[in-house]
């Protein structure tokens, strides 16, 4: 049975191409604004109020935010998931996962304003989304270690061998099974569909991001929505800072704030939704979405 946050009440979204995607929301009459939150990609929406009442969404809840938090496609409760014969791809997921977020959001807002936040795949996701639809764009977007992996987005020599090489191994383990058992290897719990690695290892040996006849790069460079990003120098290489840097550089000049966190309490990838010490951050998020207009 799932379990939802206290207070919390279940949603229920149905995307353009039929996927009905669950979530819970955080409703607030006083609210400023509202915030949609996803999750990142071999995980689900639990990650994003870690512990249940204490993490991301609460906080931003407690600040004056009306938040609804949604498990993406393939992905806790919406599924089918990948190891019951789920298919789908990342251009599913920009295409179609978050315009649903956003008209969901929109939906709810009464005019308020709709910001976005995503932790790592829906963070990317949503800003090319808000390059490609630009009439159905959130009014901000906030993204925790944006970074989708193509060759020339990672200066290093030496991680893009290492980053080639897992591509490599990644998809050769999924076309075996048809998905990626994340939680057979210890790095998740939510299955992922052989499509969506496939594509994921198509942007890197293609070095273009791009997906169903999509220029990923090109609709980046039209984002005219304000976001802000989080990179941290302990996360070694999921979303690198300086991959992160060019990831994001891609968006109109003005349009993004970049902020690094380092030292010893910076966060690792997860860290940044799950580790209690990335308090600071959830709250300055919170102000960033308040001062949207």
């Amino acid at each position: 049975m799932p379990v939802y946050t206290d207070g919390a009440t279940p949603i229920a979204l149905t995307t353009e191409d039929g996927w009905t995607l669950r979530g819970e929301r955080l409703a607030r009459d006083d609210a400023k604004a509202v915030a949609v939150l996803g999750h990142a990609m071999m995980v689900d929406r639990r990650t994003l109020d870690r512990p249940s009442g204490a993490g991301l969404a609460s906080a931003l809840f407690a600040a004056g935010i009306d938040v609804s938090w949604i498990d993406s496609r393939g992905h806790g409760e919406s599924g089918p998931r990948a190891e019951a014969g789920g298919r789908w791809s990342y251009d599913d997921v920009v295409r179609f996962d978050v315009p649903a977020l956003v008209a969901h959001g929109r939906a709810i807002a009464n005019g308020r304003p709709v910001v976005v936040v995503g932790h790592s795949l829906i963070g990317h996701a949503a800003m090319i989304a808000a390059g490609l639809f630009p009439d159905r764009a959130p009014d901000g977007v906030v993204a925790f270690a944006p970074n989708l992996w193509s060759r020339h987005l990672e200066p290093s020599a030496g991680v893009r061998v290492v980053k080639g090489a897992a591509l490599g191994a990644w998809h050769a383990v999924t076309r075996a099974t048809g998905f990626f058992d994340t939680a057979r290897f210890g790095i998740g719990r939510d299955a992922l569909a052989e499509p969506y690695v496939r594509q994921f290892r198509a942007m890197w040996s293609d070095d273009r991001l791009a997906g169903g006849g999509d220029d990923y790069e090109a609709a980046l460079g039209r984002v005219a929505t304000d976001v802000l990003a989080f990179s941290s120098t302990n996360d070694r290489l999921f979303g690198r800072v300086a991959s992160v840097e060019r990831f994001v550089g891609l968006v109109p000049e003005g349009r993004v704030e970049h902020v690094v966190l380092d030292g010893p309490s910076a966060p690792d990838h997860m860290g940044f939704v799950t580790d209690e010490r990335s308090r600071p951050e959830w709250e300055r998020t919170a102000r960033w979405i308040l001062a949207r207009r």
